[in-house]
């Protein structure tokens, strides 16, 4: 057993438990699930899948909610058919991703808890041609602590960039603040990769709150700066 997931599904609970039927029959799976403590030990969900002797599918699953205290042991895969239930540890690779998203909730939930980042509605457009941008701010508000929080670094997709062209910190005690971020058109104008990119607005944030660790977040846009974005690709593209 591995596990994996769809690119559109980044930064969400959803992803793929890859099983393979080694017999020489049909496996009829009834359910799914993990057992590790970084998801709060064993839970199952139910399902309804056949699979041929020798094939290899992969099945939807939701993880629940992270225990982010505790990422002791190996990751166990479920397959229930029936009466019957096959428990395996996961092959390195599913190991790595099912602890990679572990770490991306919990980087989240200790961000959110802190502090909401949200992007303004404003854009302003720089440049022309090949070098144009749009330049927008994120907003940051506390929730909780007076510690500083510094932007680190930003992460486009494969058709935008993005930087940090100004301030980069909401000073300590300072309840909130609007700092500004800039999109760019990537490298890719071809109209493969713009009518297939499946996550054009998976962007990334790292920042760091007082002395904790430094934390990835997802920042997509809302409606407003995809709408901008998209304009400024179809400006430099034409």
């Amino acid at each position: 057993m591995s596990f994996t997931q769809l690119l559109p599904d980044e930064g969400t609970e959803r992803g793929l438990l890859r099983v393979v039927n080694t017999s020489d029959a049909d496996l009829h799976v009834t359910g799914i699930g993990l057992d590790w403590p970084g998801f709060g030990d064993a839970f199952r969900q139910d399902k309804d899948s056949m699979l041929l002797p020798e094939q290899t599918l992969d099945l939807r699953i939701t993880l629940p909610a992270p225990d982010c205290e505790n990422d002791s042991g190996p990751v166990v895969g479920l397959v229930e058919s029936g009466d019957a239930a096959a428990r395996q540890e996961l092959v390195d690779s599913g190991q790595v991703f099912v602890r990679r998203l572990w770490a991306q909730q919990c980087s989240a939930r200790f961000v959110s808890d802190r502090v909401s980042i949200e992007y303004g509605e404003r854009w302003r457009r720089l440049g022309s041609g090949a070098d144009s941008s749009i330049v927008g701010t994120l907003a940051l508000t506390r929730r909780e602590g007076t510690e500083p929080i510094r932007l680190l670094s930003v992460q486009g997709s494969v058709l935008y960039g993005l930087s940090l062209p100004g301030p980069r910190e909401l000073a300590a005690g300072v309840p909130k603040g609007s700092l500004p971020i800039e999109i760019l058109p990537g490298n890719r104008c071809d109209e493969h990769a713009r009518g297939q990119a499946t996550a054009p607005f998976t962007f990334r944030l790292e920042l760091k709150i007082g002395d904790a660790p430094a934390n990835k977040v997802l920042i997509e846009p809302p409606l407003s700066g995809q709408t901008a974005a998209t304009a400024l690709l179809d400006r430099v593209c034409a």
